[in-house]
């Protein structure tokens, strides 16, 4: 029975009789060791693809900008902006002389009473002053 036994507690010190628990234990570390590295090597490999591909995007977009600011710009000049206006039918010039109208200070005074429309901030909102002087909300 001793026989027995010390057979059975060598066989327990042994991964599956061929090697020893510690050189096993050893060889799992070393290999799971090598997967993780693998693994690491493979996403690094990974993320510098995708920095490439998001780099390549970024000067494709910094050309794109470029040609869209000369295009603007080309917009912006004042034959351009004359030829839209005259295309859109808004191109405005200045009155002649027989258009423009003037009107003296004192044509303009009115009744007392009598309520005159403003032209200002006030305008906007409905406000009318009366030629006395008073403003009226």
């Amino acid at each position: 029975m001793a026989k027995n036994r010390r057979r059975h507690r060598r066989f327990s010190q042994s991964v599956i009789g061929l090697v020893p628990k510690p050189v096993g234990i050893g060889f799992v570390v070393l290999v799971s060791l090598a997967l993780v590295y693998l693994w690491i090597g493979h996403k690094s490999s990974q993320y510098s693809e995708e920095i490439k591909r998001l780099e390549d995007q970024c000067a494709e977009l910094d050309n794109e900008k470029v040609r869209e600011e000369t295009k603007w710009n080309g917009m912006k000049t004042a034959d351009q902006l004359d030829a839209l206006l005259v295309r859109n039918g808004l191109l405005m010039v200045y009155p002649n002389a027989a258009q423009i109208v003037r009107v003296s200070g004192a044509s303009c005074r009115q009744p007392a009473g009598v309520p005159v429309q403003t032209a200002g901030p006030d305008a906007a909102r409905g406000a009318t002053r009366v030629a006395a002087g008073r403003t009226g909300r």
